[in-house]
């Protein structure tokens, strides 16, 4: 007699259109095999069956993370963990204080400082030479697209006023007036010239960490991660972190990923020889690896996306990695090679590369190929509209969609014309929903990021300013879909997970509310009371 667990007396939001509600769930194994109403599971309420009263409370799809980058940020979370909201002193006397609490460290390394307290021409070596002159520090700013760095550091790496820019305008050194490095690295060809040569990391506490960070997912209701790629020195220290915490059972989510970025259009071939090699090992609905992942500019904090006017502090230009060409043919090349594709594209003239590809890779007959607009920050309407067309998936981060004012004196107008996500739904964009963690800055947990995707406001914050444009808030609904059958169908995976349905596995989060019931600015505070993955509680109250 085959052992059912029945959840019932619940409002089940199945996130299935063709019956979005249900009060009782069946599953047997790791599969569900009911879904509908208590009468109808009559059939499975056998003696051996185990019966869960949901007493009301909202069940849905397991929360999946559409954006994340789990492995790295056990590795940059390994050090200093900066707060968004620091100031400049406040950054100085953090890292100040580790340093002291931490004598022995051989380097100093962290992540989070919020681009905006400098001024274009970034951090300054000499702040961190005042703390430290004998080892190398290494700060990674919030967006993990630019890098503070200290002389030795520099030292160590071997970088002087000789040392030619990898991609100057994009991945470049800051220099003073004498042309040395000034403290400033921005993006990461030239970040990985400073750390592939310095090791910044411990791997027992990065294992660690990663299997703290699943522990945390698993609290926040998340089943399942699209990991967004790590940086491409460490491919090696990807790997051997991924093959620990799967070999031990630690890692309590489904993982879709991509190995390293592409940061140069010259490696795309050997990144897809490297990512289809990895499928020999990572190829099952627990761990896979499917997505060639391309960063196509900077971001905006950094004064590196890629944007169609200049920058209003000094009128700089950026031009993205990868032009609409050259786009279109990598695109070309991962279809090709049966790959789904993520392009990192904050700014409009990155986003129009994403378009090239998409319809050079649909016109091509490529259908099934997921292409995903990673971060889709700030798009030109006329782009925006073919997103349906060229059946795109619009990524975006909730929690990042909150009016800000400081990021007028970098923007200008852009800053209140960013994240219309109403409009690419409109246009018939799928939206997926990510936190990009660990660049998060105000929390990796879904809930908040549902509320500010709908609010287009800081959660807990009643009176804080509303992004503009103020129209383009979506619904919690459509929130929803972003954090489930979206991000299935972006990871391809939506035939066995994102929704509550018959044959589907039983990856379910259960909520102390119903969220589409209550006053959105109070959707953060909603508890997760159990998270259940595979079939397998990870996660109770």
């Amino acid at each position: 007699m085959s052992t059912y667990k029945i959840y019932t007396n619940g409002n089940i939001y199945t996130v299935n259109r063709d019956c979005e509600w249900a009060d009782t769930v069946v599953t047997e194994g790791n599969k569900i095999v009911y879904v509908g109403d208590k009468a109808g599971a009559e059939a499975f309420w056998n003696d051996e069956a185990v019966v869960y009263d949901l007493k009301g409370k909202m069940m849905l799809p397991g929360f999946i993370d559409g954006h994340c980058h789990p492995v790295m940020a056990a590795h940059v979370l390994s050090g200093i963990v900066f707060d968004i909201d620091w100031t400049l002193e406040e950054c100085l006397a953090q890292i100040k204080g580790y340093v002291e609490e931490h004598p022995d460290n051989k380097t100093y390394f962290g992540l989070g400082y919020a681009e905006w307290i400098f001024d274009e021409k970034g951090p300054k070596k000499e702040l961190l030479d005042e703390i430290c002159m004998e080892k190398p520090m290494f700060f990674l700013g919030s967006g993990a697209h630019e890098a503070w760095c200290n002389s030795k550091g520099f030292e160590e790496a071997g970088i002087t006023r000789d040392t030619p820019d990898p991609l100057p305008g994009l991945h470049y050194f800051s220099r003073d007036a004498e042309g040395n490095p000034a403290g400033h690295v921005v993006e990461g060809r030239s970040q990985a010239m400073i750390m592939s040569k310095i090791n910044f990391f411990d791997e027992e506490k990065v294992l660690n960490l990663l299997a703290a960070n699943s522990v945390d997912y698993a609290a926040m209701g998340v089943t399942g991660t699209a990991d967004m790629g790590m940086y491409s020195y460490l491919e090696k220290q990807y790997f051997e972190a991924l093959d620990a915490i799967k070999a031990d059972g630690r890692y309590l989510q489904r993982f879709a990923g991509c190995t390293c970025h592409v940061e140069d259009p010259e490696v795309v071939d050997s990144r897809i020889a490297s990512i289809l090699e990895a499928q020999k090992k990572y190829n099952d609905d627990r761990f896979r690896i499917n997505f060639l992942k391309i960063i196509n500019d900077g971001t905006m904090e950094s004064r590196s996306a890629a944007i169609s006017e200049p920058y209003p502090e000094d009128g700089s230009v950026v031009k993205p990695l990868m032009d609409e060409e050259v786009a279109a043919e990598t695109g070309l090349k991962a279809a090709k090679a049966g790959l789904d594709i993520n392009m990192h594209a904050i700014g409009d003239v990155a986003a129009k590369s994403v378009v090239a590809m998409a319809k050079a890779v649909r016109e091509a007959g490529y259908e099934d190929c997921r292409i995903t607009c990673s971060h889709s920050q700030y798009i030109m309407p006329e782009d925006a509209e073919l997103f349906g067309k060229y059946n795109i998936i619009a990524n975006s981060t909730g929690v990042w969609m909150y009016g800000n004012p400081l990021m007028d004196k970098v923007l200008g107008h852009i800053n209140d014309e960013t994240f219309r996500m109403r409009s690419l739904i409109s246009a018939g964009a799928r939206m997926a929903l990510g936190s990009d963690f660990p660049v998060d800055e105000y929390g990796r947990e879904p809930l908040k990021s549902i509320e500010m995707c709908v609010t287009r406001k800081m959660y807990g914050q009643p009176d804080a300013p509303m992004l503009k444009p103020y129209d383009e808030g979506t619904t919690v609904k459509e929130a929803i879909e972003g954090f489930t059958i979206n991000n299935a169908y972006q990871m391809h995976m939506e035939d066995v997970i994102g929704s509550i349905e018959v044959g589907k596995y039983a990856d379910f989060v259960i909520l102390e509310e119903n969220i589409l019931e209550i006053d959105p600015e109070n959707i953060h505070k909603v508890k997760v009371c159990e998270t259940i993955m595979d079939g397998v509680t990870t996660y109770k109250a």
